[in-house]
């Protein structure tokens, strides 16, 4: 790699990292460092009552439901001509609860109690009518009680919506909006059953990371949609945020995980694993909001590819530009609106599309590959790089070659080590055909291996000329058994 070209990758590699620390925590700070106007008043201004007379205005929204039974009111303006008819309440709140209107009680979700003992869980979501008798022209005041004794975890918004208005059912928005994640649980589904296929075959490129991030993504999409079919009581949508938070920080663990695929050094994808792990902790038990512990998780594990990506972009790693691409334009979309109930999904797709494409190509190129032959002969000479230097050695001397960390070391059959500064596809390049991959790390020739071992159902290994053995990767076995039945012809 010249000068120009070194330059270039460095300039795109600050770029990228630049853009990627821009989308990951620019929207986090600009609140604070911009001037924001005050947001426009709520339709309903509620107040919390400590006495009958005693009455304060709250944000409902933040307001945790630490009392015995916490007592809301608010003023209702009825206008016969615009009132909508049936009038409902609809409340969704960790919470029982029960509503009075102009001091008549019109309905209850649950019982509501000042202890565990005297409550009753109500369901999350529920909707009250409101009977025409009791709706006067003008102001009307409504109360709503509730108590939470059943959380048994802390919630920093129990309260999601208590709004007033005509009947509506509660599951025709849910449907529109979660019918993107209802599409994405069929698709994920596939994409696990093909990673399964290619794993009970040894197909190449089953992937751990990949099947572990389907199986994560697939659950916290049924778990996601469930309340579409589920009506559950409220301290059961802890449990489900939980699980949501759970199957999120899983499934960010394995796309960060891919990051070690990049550094060739040991020492770095040890230090992407630890930050990975450091960042998860943080992501749960920092923020207060489960959707945020959610997120947080996932830019986290992006974070982590991305800084992986960069480091496999300045050692030359194949696609590790267009990955660092793929990781900005993630962080960037996780900001969006209701990302993790859609796009997250859809993000998780495309990868897993990518990832699919890549597999299907594997195999037909396996399908299609050519036997290995005699293209190049045993006398043939070949010229292995080591930074400025070269070594000159026949090719039938060589018994294996060997990645490791950022340079390889090439075997003769001699006893001699050669260290050599190209990575391993562009040392099997200057031989085609003669070198046969069977790990990540291992290329032998196959014409000097001289056993190949069994030691169980799930372990393979090949002894070379001269003693040593080499472990054979499980993608790699069907490949190895074409290459030993083509250099034996």
């Amino acid at each position: 790699m010249g000068v120009g070209e070194r330059l270039r990758v460095r300039a795109t590699a600050l770029f990228l990292l630049l853009a990627g620390l821009a989308v990951l925590i620019g929207p986090a700070v600009q609140p604070l460092l911009t001037s924001s106007t005050s947001p426009s008043r709520p339709a309903l201004v509620w107040s919390l009552c400590d006495t009958p007379s005693t009455c304060r205005p709250v944000r409902i929204d933040s307001l945790r439901l630490d009392r015995p039974v916490t007592v809301l009111r608010t003023s209702f303006v009825a206008d016969r001509g615009r009132t909508p008819a049936p009038l409902t309440v609809h409340l969704v709140a960790m919470a029982s609860d029960e509503v009075w209107w102009n001091g008549q009680l019109i309905g209850t979700n649950g019982r509501v109690g000042p202890d565990r003992a005297a409550e009753i869980p109500g369901r999350f979501s529920a909707v009250l009518f409101v009977p025409a008798n009791l709706v006067r022209e003008g102001p009307n005041t409504v109360e709503v009680r509730l108590s939470a004794h059943h959380l048994w975890a802390p919630v920093a918004r129990p309260i999601h919506l208590i709004g007033i208005g005509g009947y509506d059912d509660p599951l025709k928005g849910a449907l529109v909006h979660y019918l993107p994640t209802l599409l994405a649980i069929g698709l994920l589904a596939l994409a696990l059953l093909f990673n399964i296929l290619l794993w009970a075959t040894r197909r190449p490129p089953a992937s751990a990371a990949f099947a572990v991030m389907a199986v994560a993504v697939l659950c916290q999409a049924v778990i996601e949609a469930g309340k579409l079919v589920q009506t559950y009581g409220y301290p059961w949508q802890l449990g489900r945020l939980m699980g949501i938070v759970a199957c999120a920080v899983l499934a960010a663990a394995a796309l960060g995980g891919l990051a070690s695929r990049f550094p060739p050094d040991r020492r770095a994808r040890l230090a992407l694993n630890l930050v990975l792990v450091a960042g998860l902790t943080v992501a749960v038990f920092g923020p207060p909001w489960w959707d945020a512990k959610a997120l947080w998780g996932f830019r986290c594990g992006l974070a982590v590819l991305l800084a992986g990506a960069l480091a496999g972009l300045l050692g030359d790693r194949r696609g590790a530009l267009w990955v660092g691409m793929a990781c900005v334009v993630a962080l960037g979309l996780s900001w969006t609106r209701n990302f993790l109930d859609t796009g997250y999904y859809w993000g998780f797709l495309a990868l897993f599309g990518w990832w699919g494409v890549h597999a299907v190509r594997s195999l037909r190129r396996e399908a299609s590959a050519p036997a290995l032959g005699p293209v190049v002969p045993d006398e043939a000479t070949l010229s292995i790089p080591n930074g400025g230097s070269r070594h000159r050695v026949r090719a039938g001397e060589i018994l294996h070659i060997r990645a490791d960390d950022d340079y390889c070391l090439v075997r003769l059959a001699d006893g001699r080590e050669l260290l050599s500064t190209a990575n391993l596809s562009a040392l099997m390049a200057l031989a085609p055909g003669r070198f046969l991959r069977i790990h990540r790390s291992h290329a032998v020739n196959p014409r000097r291996i001289a056993v190949v071992h069994r030691a169980g159902r799930f372990a393979r290994t090949v002894e070379m000329e001269g003693g040593e053995r080499l472990a054979v990767g499980r993608t790699y076995w069907t490949r190895l058994e074409a290459g030993l039945g083509s250099s034996e012809g």
